[in-house]
């Protein structure tokens, strides 16, 4: 009995030593700065989450109210190399590709941009981490707004999503009352 115990703790422990951490490292970064019709920059902690019934890598950056996401579509896997940029509607039947998204808060409005140009070179990457940079055209989701942006990440963790490549987060209830 106690071999079986000692046996399971040396498994459990070696498996818990393997798996990237979920909370990212203070290294784990994510920085990109943007300019055209507006000005900004974000510099945030950075995840990232392979999903692998999509075959996709998503690399998430929040700090307050902005937030920048690269959806990295392989052909198979991530490797080092360059992805281009496409419009998110094309970008899983266009691999490889990268797809992006940027938000803020403004004034009185939430400003969001999607990528539909440039390119994503990633420098390094292995099953745990990954290094990389990016330049990219954006546009804006509510008028013809357009901003270059530039950026990179670097030692960002990868984490397996959960089956289904379901979030942590519970998904918010949907509204379909009528006020």
């Amino acid at each position: 009995m106690r071999r079986c115990a000692a046996v399971a703790l040396t498994i459990v422990a070696a498996t818990a030593c393997s798996r990237p951490a979920a909370i990212p490292s203070d290294r784990a970064r994510l920085e990109a700065g943007w300019t055209g019709s507006d000005t900004g920059k974000i510099s945030a902690a950075a995840t990232a989450e392979w999903c692998d019934s999509l075959r996709v890598l998503e690399i998430r950056a929040l700090r307050g109210d902005s937030g920048l996401a690269l959806a990295l579509y392989p052909m198979d896997s991530v490797r080092p190399g360059s992805y281009p940029v496409v419009p998110p509607v094309r970008a899983e039947t266009s691999r490889p590709a990268v797809a992006l998204a940027l938000r803020w808060f403004a004034e009185t409005a939430i400003e969001g941009f999607r990528g539909d140009s440039g390119a994503l070179v990633v420098a390094a990457a292995t099953s745990q981490r990954i290094t990389g940079r990016f330049e990219a055209q954006v546009r804006s989701v509510n008028d013809a707004d357009r901003l270059t942006l530039r950026g990179s990440f670097r030692d960002v963790p990868i984490v397996r999503a959960k089956p289904g490549c379901l979030s942590e987060r519970a998904a918010e209830p949907i509204d379909s009352s009528v006020d």
